[in-house]
């Protein structure tokens, strides 16, 4: 008997039944390229957390030796207290001075961000550095001179040796880098031995870099450099042929290389980001934990009870910088100009220590609650405004881990960065507010500059804050009675597909 041909309608059956299936062949092989992608950095950056959990347990072993300004800023000063000629006598604190050398050694071991400050740098004249890593001082440790008040052992807020480590790459001269002052002008490793020492073609390679730096890079540079190009005692970690070409690239051309992720994305890096928010650190309330203080009546913050065990900031374990006389300018009430100025509540030293390290005293939620939560807040006091200078129960001692972070697969990193619109990347009509109900969306959010130090401190907390909004206490100027604004939406729903240090995994979040 002949068969007969398929109908048309048979034809167009078996091409849907096909279509179906190499959907669903597509759809498995897209999962699984996904998968190695995220396997692939997950590996990568649990390599890097090992190698920098090794050096921080070793910059631990370290007792840094305070400087007469570390004393000075960890000293009481109140107007009663004299010397018999009548001048001012400053009660010191050795513990509170070690606690400050020791934020300030370990800053300079381990910068996480830096900024191209002077793209031109003079090759003739001394003093002159392209880079600034978040210091608001020239000298590191702050307060060293060379005249007896400590040796200088770097420049804006990175150690000579840890500074070299960007500059070697960059096209710097040995002389530029190598930790010594070559010729004698009182200025180590400075533009005019790094840059002046080389032949004028070689001088124009090394400024074409610095005009081709880009911010979304800095941090991501910053680890390379530590862990791969690291000089001094510490050294480096890793050799550079243990990663591959698409571990490491310069993406944006600047001659610094950088650890990307497998969407050939910049990793991003914090020493201490003490807002962000896992489940090593209490951070910044996320929308869940808003969203229970609001039901419960509670003011927003951190912590669920009163009986809840408060964070300790490890490098100061004896709580010396939140210690209500040093913190609060109640008691401070002769504080030199040299050392600060004091505002409302916060003492003059307290607002020094965070311009200068970035690690917050203050609670931004207890500062915007506008009164006290014995339950919430860090602080367990209730007393609304126990001095004519204002309360204390915004301080708060933080404990942070080092993070680095992959945005994922929609490459945007759920932590708020320099230089990007959050508003003008969010089409969103409406945004979630705590209570689970919504609001108008805010676009009033401009990009803020990565040029200011204190802006690059803030963003080194690694919040999901919006950083045109942030001033230097760490606090959100226009915060809203429910405790949040727009960018903490978005940023929580771009951080639902990071991979970070904190929380190695993927979890499968937005795709765009």
């Amino acid at each position: 008997m002949r068969r007969r041909g398929f109908t048309l309608i048979e034809l167009l059956i078996v091409m849907v039944i096909i279509g179906i299936l190499i959907a669903f062949i597509l759809k498995a092989a897209m999962g699984g390229v996904r998968r190695a992608e995220e396997k692939a950095t997950i590996a990568l950056i649990a390599k890097l957390e090992q190698a920098f959990t090794d050096r921080v347990d070793a910059l631990t072993t370290y007792r840094a030796d305070p400087t007469p300004f570390h004393y000075a800023l960890a000293s009481l000063y109140n107007g009663t207290s004299l010397n018999p000629d009548g001048s001012l006598k400053p009660i010191q604190s050795v513990q509170r001075a070690q606690a400050i050398a020791q934020f300030d050694y370990v800053r300079a071991q381990l910068p996480d961000v830096f900024v191209v400050q002077n793209a031109n740098p003079s090759t003739t004249a001394a003093g002159d550095y392209p880079f600034n890593f978040a210091g608001a001082t020239a000298t590191v440790p702050i307060g060293a001179d060379n005249a007896g008040n400590g040796t200088v052992t770097g420049v804006y807020g990175a150690a000579f040796e840890i500074a070299g480590g960007l500059y070697k790459q960059l096209g710097y001269h040995p002389k530029g880098y190598d930790g010594n002052d070559n010729n004698g002008d009182g200025s180590v490793d400075d533009a005019l031995e790094g840059i002046g020492s080389l032949p004028a073609a070689e001088q124009a390679v090394v400024l074409q870099r610095l005009a081709k730096h880009t911010h979304k890079t800095a941090r991501s540079e910053m680890l390379y450099a530590i862990l791969v190009e690291g000089g001094g005692v510490y050294g480096s970690s890793f050799d550079k042929d243990d990663f591959t070409s698409k571990e490491v690239q310069d993406t944006d051309g600047d001659g610094l290389m950088e650890f990307v992720d497998a969407w050939g994305e910049p990793l991003q890096f914090y020493r201490w980001p003490i807002l962000y928010r896992s489940d090593s650190q209490k951070g910044y309330p996320d929308t869940a934990k808003l969203t229970l203080d609001a039901a419960a009546g509670l003011k927003p913050g951190p912590y669920s009870s009163a009986y809840e065990s408060r964070e300790q900031n490890p490098i100061d374990p004896n709580q010396t910088l939140v210690a209500p006389a040093w913190w609060g300018s109640s008691f401070n009430t002769a504080v030199p100009a040299v050392v600060g100025v004091n505002a409302g509540s916060l003492s003059g030293q307290a607002i020094t220590f965070m311009n200068n390290f970035g690690p917050c005293l203050v609670d931004p939620t207890a500062l915007n609650a506008g009164a006290p939560s014995s339950a919430t807040f860090w602080d367990r006091s209730t007393v609304a405004s126990p001095t004519a200078t204002g309360p204390i129960y915004p301080r708060r001692a933080f404990y942070s881990r080092f993070l680095i972070l992959s945005g994922g697969p929609d490459k945007m990193p759920g932590v708020a960065q320099l230089g990007v619109n959050y508003a003008g990347i969010d089409d969103r009509s409406t945004i979630e507010i705590p209570g689970g109900t919504t609001g108008t969306r805010d676009t009033s959010g401009a990009a803020v500059s990565p040029g200011a130090v204190i802006n690059l401190l803030i963003e080194s907390q690694g919040g999901k804050v919006d950083l045109n909004r942030a001033d230097q206490f760490g606090k959100l100027s226009t915060f809203g009675t429910n405790g949040r604004n727009d960018t903490n939406s978005q940023l929580e729903y771009y951080s639902q597909d990071d991979i970070t240090s904190q929380n190695l995994q993927g979890t499968g979040g937005p795709l765009q």
